[in-house]
């Protein structure tokens, strides 16, 4: 019998750096994907389950996918609280999303105790390597910062979509089975 974690995911990134169309991607199981950008400027709940290979356990991420221009700030932050999971994304060809990829990372963990948050950092666009501003060395930094996975992708060629969502379900499985066995070793 599977058993069904829920977890609460929040997409963090700056405008245009391909948080909806990894979202949609994902949830669509590749098809679907627009090629049109439209500005998010509600916070968008997505949800889908992901199977844990060799485990009893199935992960449904209840996905945020959050506005990010100023104006919607205060009211997205409202969101954050009660985080499970983060996926944090820049454009490598983008300097400033990837020093916001670092604001929304601060600003996530201030809300949430520390540990309770599991956080992978995602570079997108690496369709676009020739204009490529932020090395993978500056992605894995940044995601040894925060205690954070770390991966490159590309949305639009189909490149390692499901990378964040299958680690973020083992990690996520993983600290429910340590926090059973901490909560068994009480009695």
């Amino acid at each position: 019998m599977t058993t069904v974690l829920h977890a609460k995911c929040f997409l963090l990134g700056s405008s245009a750096v391909g948080k909806t169309s990894l979202c949609q991607t994902f949830h669509n199981d590749g098809t679907n994907l627009s090629k049109n950008y439209n500005m998010t400027t509600n916070v968008d709940i997505v949800v889908k389950s992901v199977r844990v290979p060799g485990t009893r356990y199935s992960v449904e991420f209840i996905m945020f996918d959050t506005p990010s221009k100023d104006c919607y700030s205060e009211f997205v932050q409202n969101f954050y609280s009660n985080a499970s999971l983060v996926i944090a994304l820049y454009d490598i060809t983008d300097t400033k999303s990837f020093e916001e990829c670092n604001n929304y990372l601060e600003q996530i963990l201030k809300r949430n105790p520390k540990g309770s948050v599991i956080c992978f950092v995602v570079g997108n666009k690496t369709d676009l390597e020739e204009q490529r501003k932020i090395s993978k060395e500056e992605g894995e930094g940044l995601a040894r910062k925060y205690d954070a996975e770390f991966c490159e992708c590309s949305v639009k060629d189909m490149v390692n979509i499901d990378n964040p969502f299958q680690h973020l379900a083992l990690s996520f499985t993983k600290k429910y089975e340590a926090s059973l066995e901490h909560f068994s070793s009480l009695t």
